[in-house]
């Protein structure tokens, strides 16, 4: 019975042993291990976690008031083009997203109202030769003290009437840009060009071959994109902030990585009723104008306040309750990183960096690959 308790006991020692001998070897892999509030980790882990060393560093920190808004042409950066008299589409030049010159042919029509108005004005050229003369032989006359004044007075408002109208029908075709010269000679046009008014990219057509056209309608729409510019709605508590020339970086819906600069040039003075939001107007710069689209819509930080501020990149950072923690590297031996994990205070963060208001000795922080770490 003794030697039979005595095996039993063995046995039972042996187990455990065996059991503490698996757990010892389980928690030796891949261990980070505290000594002394040291962290310890080993060189193997410090690549396989893609980790940094870096420091503290001085980044430039901004408050910014954001909005939305658009982008616009102003009343000089864009055209709607239009006819002075009604007639069919002959031609159409131009496609939408060209870019056009001031004085381009976009477009041709045809119109009976243009034959009208050219045998009008030829009949009305070879009357007021007739009448010119008739005007100038009586005004002769009458210097000469021979002719009788009423002859003279009546040639005198025949040909000024003819003279306003020969005057009035050839700016009508001057605004059709045609050759009166040539009308007055007999050339007659069958067609009328539709012109470019400013140089930019056609932004939309309204017309199609064989269309009837009224005088009152839209048929194209050019914008110079280099004239382009912010229209941003800025709620009425931020705007004590702004100034005239204040910096502005925005970026247009879905281009997350791009970002462009602008500078604000008008402050408005009316509240929307509704929204409660002004209009502000910023100018773009140092952009390739090709890139933007008028009407699109853009998100915008117009920049109030700069200032300078030690810094780490967020990566360095790990939050622990209301607590924020970096680690730093207090030795490295024989391949072993020793890093103490030291509380910090943080302030303002602004593209990817946060303020360390508590700097410290932070001379060897880990600035990448700390989220493993405890």
């Amino acid at each position: 019975m003794l030697l039979h308790n005595t095996i039993k006991a063995a046995t039972i020692i042996m187990v455990l042993l065996a059991t503490g001998c698996a757990n010892v070897s389980n928690n030796n892999e891949d261990e980070i291990i505290e000594s002394d509030h040291l962290i310890q980790i080993t060189q193997e882990q410090f690549d396989s976690d893609n980790m940094k060393i870096g420091e503290v560093i001085i980044h430039n920190f901004e408050d910014a008031v954001i909005c939305n808004g658009y982008i616009t042409a102003p009343t000089n950066g864009m055209a709607q083009i239009s006819t002075h008299i009604s007639g069919k589409v002959e031609t159409i030049d131009c496609s939408l997203g060209d870019y056009v010159k001031k004085g381009q042919v976009l477009s041709t029509l045809s119109s009976n109202e243009l034959i009208i108005l050219q045998q009008n004005f030829i009949e009305t050229s070879a009357k007021l030769i007739s009448l010119k003369a008739d005007y100038e032989r009586r005004k002769a006359l009458i210097n000469e003290n021979i002719g009788a004044q009423k002859d003279f007075v009546a040639a005198e408002s025949a040909f000024k009437v003819i003279t306003a109208k020969y005057q009035s029908l050839k700016l009508q075709l001057e605004l059709l840009t045609l050759n009166v010269g040539k009308i007055e000679d007999g050339e007659l046009y069958s067609v009328f060009p539709v012109i470019a008014a400013i140089d930019g990219y056609i932004t939309s057509i309204n017309i199609v071959l064989g269309q009837n056209i009224d005088p009152a309608k839209n048929l194209m729409e050019i914008v110079d994109v280099n004239k382009l510019q912010l229209q941003l709605s800025v709620f009425e508590n931020d705007v004590v902030h702004l100034e005239i020339g204040q910096n502005i970086r925005f970026n247009s819906l879905g281009e997350q990585n791009s970002i462009h600069n602008a500078i604000l040039t008008s402050v408005g003075k009316t509240i929307n009723p509704e929204s409660k939001m002004i209009q502000c107007i910023a100018k773009i710069i140092n952009e390739d104008a090709s890139d933007f689209i008028n009407r699109s819509y853009i998100e915008a930080s117009i920049i109030i306040n700069q200032n300078k501020a030690a810094a780490l990149p967020n990566e360095a950072i790990v939050k622990s309750g209301k607590d924020y923690y970096v680690f730093v590297v207090e030795k490295i031996d024989n391949q072993t990183y020793f890093l103490q994990k030291v509380k910090v205070v943080i302030g303002r963060t602004s593209k990817g960096f946060s303020e360390i208001i508590n700097e410290g000795d932070l001379t060897k922080v880990i600035t990448y690959g700390v989220y493993n770490l405890p």
